[in-house]
């Protein structure tokens, strides 16, 4: 068992909304009250409105927020999501010698700026230093983490810094930490961050880079699983292709009758709408061009959009073609359809589909985006 306690007295609440990245609303007894979440992360697959658990701890009465997030519960496991923290038991556990990659290695420094970063810790075994970055990984299926689950312009940053320190004649390494001991591979999330994952591939035969899984116990007061899991490079190699299937999350203010292209006008509702397209190659400059406000009018999505705004865009990159599998997952769980819209090449009812409130909060539209963007991966 590997011992980092959290003493401090906890609180259990119910996840209820995110007002923004830093602050979230939780149901605590009868009250709901806003509290601080340090982690910038989507987390759209653990914050479920109304369901998920969250662990909290009190702040002190000068804090402008009651309380802050520590952590939260996904089906068995029990994630540590507040990232400073990550850092800190880290740094504690080589301290103790209970961490079996540098149990040969003394934290010397930590917080270490170099030129225009920090680094979580600066590490030493009397003969050579390493600079070590630290990342949280919270977004993962049944056997496979990835990293980020947005993107990340600082995450770049820090791999090509930690690879010219390395071109330096240091050693440097990044590691991921990922919240669930059932783990067994790492990738990158080319899916959400595709230059991520290109850079990713790049540094990798300079910068040190490693992946562990840890479980907690129930309550977050210690770790009792850590172990080191593989990195599949030439399989992430495979994947690394700017083509799949995307959707597009957009939001209708008002009912507004819109005319589509070569179908008859529509009465489209107020509300969000999920829109499933596919590109075999330029994945990337699609979902740009549907973004665009200026554009020729080609395809139905087109005129929707002359009316409607997108709120999300989910890329799925992919070498298969599941763009009707992946619409008929969604019909399924959708309010309604829109006849014919976006399907005229295909066999699909529609590729247009209706969500009374945001998909985002919906738990069956994510486990759907989390199937086909990790679950499905064959190693």
């Amino acid at each position: 068992m590997l011992k980092y306690p959290f003493t401090i007295n906890k609180y259990k609440g119910i996840f209820v909304e995110r007002k923004n990245r830093f602050v979230l609303s939780a149901k605590i007894n009868t009250e709901i009250k806003d509290c601080y979440l340090p982690n910038p992360g989507r987390l759209w697959e653990l914050l479920i409105p109304n369901k998920t658990e969250l662990i909290l701890i009190e702040n002190s009465k000068n804090q402008k927020l009651p309380f802050t997030v520590l952590g939260c519960k996904k089906n068995e496991n029990t994630i540590l999501l507040h990232t400073h923290l990550t850092n800190r038991v880290i740094s504690e556990l080589i301290k103790n010698k209970a961490f079996p990659i540098y149990k040969e290695y003394k934290v010397i420094k930590e917080e270490i700026k170099v030129g225009n970063s920090r680094f979580d810790l600066l590490l030493s075994d009397g003969q050579k230093e390493i600079y070590l970055e630290i990342k949280t990984c919270a977004l993962f299926g049944e056997k496979i983490a990835m990293f980020p689950d947005a993107i990340t312009e600082r995450g770049k940053r820090h791999l090509y810094e930690l690879a010219e320190l390395s071109e330096k004649g240091f050693k440097a390494s990044v590691l991921f930490v990922i919240m669930n001991s059932q783990i067994k591979y790492f990738f990158p999330a080319y899916h959400i961050d595709f230059e991520f994952a290109k850079v990713f591939m790049e540094v990798k035969d300079k910068v040190e880079i490693r992946a562990i899984a840890v479980g907690w116990d129930k309550t977050l007061s210690y770790l009792n699983t850590l172990k080191e899991v593989s990195i599949p490079y030439d399989f992430i190699a495979s994947q690394l292709k700017d083509r799949g299937v995307y959707l597009l999350i957009i939001y209708l203010p008002k009912d507004k009758t819109i005319k589509i292209g070569n179908l008859e006008e529509i009465d489209f509702k107020e509300g969000y709408y999920v829109y499933i397209g596919s590109a075999k190659k330029g994945l990337s400059k699609r979902i740009e061009r549907h973004k665009r406000k200026s554009k020729k009018l080609h395809w139905h999505i087109d005129y929707f959009l002359q009316k409607a705004k997108i709120l999300n865009d989910i890329p799925i990159i992919t070498n298969f073609e599941i763009e009707c599998f992946l619409a008929e997952k969604i019909l399924q769980i959708s309010d309604n359809f829109i006849q014919n819209f976006g399907s005229s090449d295909c066999s699909c009812i529609s590729h247009l589909f209706y969500f009374k409130n945001n998909p985002l909060n919906n738990e069956n539209f994510i486990d759907t985006i989390n199937y086909y963007r990790i679950e499905s991966l064959s190693i």
